[in-house]
């Protein structure tokens, strides 16, 4: 592997067909000059991740009280966080104050509750088909907007995380005409994808999983040819060794809580019935989270979504040790998925311990984005703007309005990071504000202000450098 040979290919080769992308380098990329005011194209990938929480969160709506927000607007304090605030949803996040925008105040548009919301999430588009369970929007979401207006013809990773058959499962991501995309949410398959083992030989493969050795031995003569290159940097070295112990930790990981990577028909079963289970949930979006953040390193997709459970969550999660009722029962205060049934003394507290546990989900996301260098400067969280959302406002009443948006990450200096604001409108708003800061432009060079809703125009200004 010599000279221009790079230019070519982004990958390590191994045997029997194995390819492991790498990440970027300064070899690949030289050093990106700062892009000039916010309406031109940034000069460095910027990569988007969406996270969906459903059955809302404990924001002060519905009779509940306020435990999800800073109890101040204005600057985010990484010090009140840790102190005044330490009881508060968002403070899971204090780690990360300074790359951080919560967005208050905004509505779903033409839609909302739980099947509608998860339409509206990353569409913000007017709606066809019938109610909840079969609406779809008329136009795609950002994550399919973003790949393709940005390199066309590809494909956004679309993730899920829990059982599937239950009340309307995917309902996230959506193609052209809105086509539904289903989300994987079996993370060895989509460990396979994105390591790129799942064009290689099985045969090979197998070996390699019998031996228990890592991808990293597949490609390992490869790896020596680079690492031999005299014009690559310690700083490449140094990316280059966190990529290849991403690997390894990814197999360590799934091997020890899900039984290793089997690749017969018995084993993807046994695997299939252990990555849906409630007690599986919080590890499987943390192995979700690792991968989205392993394929941005390697480029192998720009942008990602993650659906977390179906659309009225049943997941029951497990605090301080015990198992709790369905989390959608929680959601309304009551043994039911309904106003009936017996009432749930603790819900609230409940609640707001499980929106705590969709805060870490988001965490570990940042953590893994905020581990990688990146040659043009900054980390992967720098060059990179992600989403946590929810379908619903809120428990009782399940609400459309004042959708929670907690934002991360500058998109390369195009988002002014560490705010906490209030604003209106639709939250078709944020949706402009993601896509023009991933780079996508209109046709007259200007930013995207008009993204799925033609009433929703606009962006949220106050965040825009």
């Amino acid at each position: 592997m010599q000279g221009n040979d790079f230019g070519r290919r982004r990958f390590l080769r191994g045997a029997g067909g194995v390819m492991l992308a790498l990440p970027a380098l300064d070899i690949f990329e030289g050093r990106a000059a700062k892009a000039a005011g916010p309406a031109a194209a940034p000069t460095r990938k910027i990569y988007s991740a969406m996270m969906i929480q459903q059955n809302g969160a404990v924001q002060g709506h519905g009779g509940d009280p306020d435990m999800f927000w800073p109890r101040a607007l204005g600057p985010i304090d990484a010090n009140a966080m840790a102190t005044t605030d330490a009881d508060r949803t968002t403070s899971e996040l204090k780690d990360y104050a300074s790359k951080l925008i919560f967005v208050r105040g905004l509505n779903f548009h033409y839609s909302s509750n739980h099947g509608g919301g998860n339409v509206a999430a990353l569409s913000g588009s007017p709606v066809m088909g019938g109610g909840d369970t079969t609406m779809v929007p008329v136009g795609p979401t950002i994550d399919f907007f973003i790949a393709n207006s940005l390199t066309p013809g590809t494909d956004p990773l679309t993730l899920y995380a829990g059982k599937k058959g239950t009340y309307r499962d995917d309902a996230l991501s959506f193609g052209l005409g809105g086509k539904l995309r289903i989300g994987d949410n079996n993370p060895w398959n989509v460990y396979n994808r994105v390591m790129g083992l799942a064009a290689a030989d099985p045969a090979t493969v197998m070996k390699l999983v019998v031996k228990r050795k890592s991808v990293n031995d597949l490609i390992r003569a490869d790896l020596q040819s680079l690492l031999s290159r005299t014009d690559l940097s310690q700083a490449d070295r140094s990316r280059i060794d966190l990529h290849l112990t991403s690997v390894r930790d990814l197999e360590v990981g799934m091997t020890a809580t899900l039984g290793g990577p089997p690749l017969d028909t018995a084993g993807m079963q046994m695997v299939n019935g252990t990555h849906t289970t409630d007690a599986n949930m919080e590890t499987v979006v943390g192995f979700q989270m690792d991968l989205i953040a392993f394929a941005f390193a390697s480029d192998r997709v720009r942008t990602a979504t993650l659906q977390v459970g179906g659309c009225n969550d049943h997941t029951q999660y497990t605090v301080n040790g015990v198992q709790y009722p369905p989390y959608h029962f929680i959601s309304h205060h009551v043994m039911s998925d309904g106003g009936g049934g017996a009432p749930i003394a603790n819900a609230v507290d409940l609640l707001h311990e499980i929106d705590k546990i969709h805060a870490r989900y988001f965490k570990r996301l940042l953590d893994r984005l905020a581990a990688y260098t990146l040659p043009t400067g900054g980390t992967l969280l720098d060059s990179s703007v992600n989403l946590w959302v929810n379908s619903i406002s809120d428990g009782p009443p399940h609400s459309g309005s004042n959708i929670p948006h907690v934002l991360a990450g500058g998109a390369g200096g195009f988002l002014k990071t560490g705010t906490h604001l209030m604003t209106s409108g639709y939250t078709s708003k944020v949706l402009n504000t993601i896509v023009s800061a991933c780079g996508v432009r209109t046709a007259a060079g200007g930013l995207v202000d008009n993204f799925g809703d033609p009433q929703g125009t606009g962006l949220i200004t106050e965040v825009v450098a």
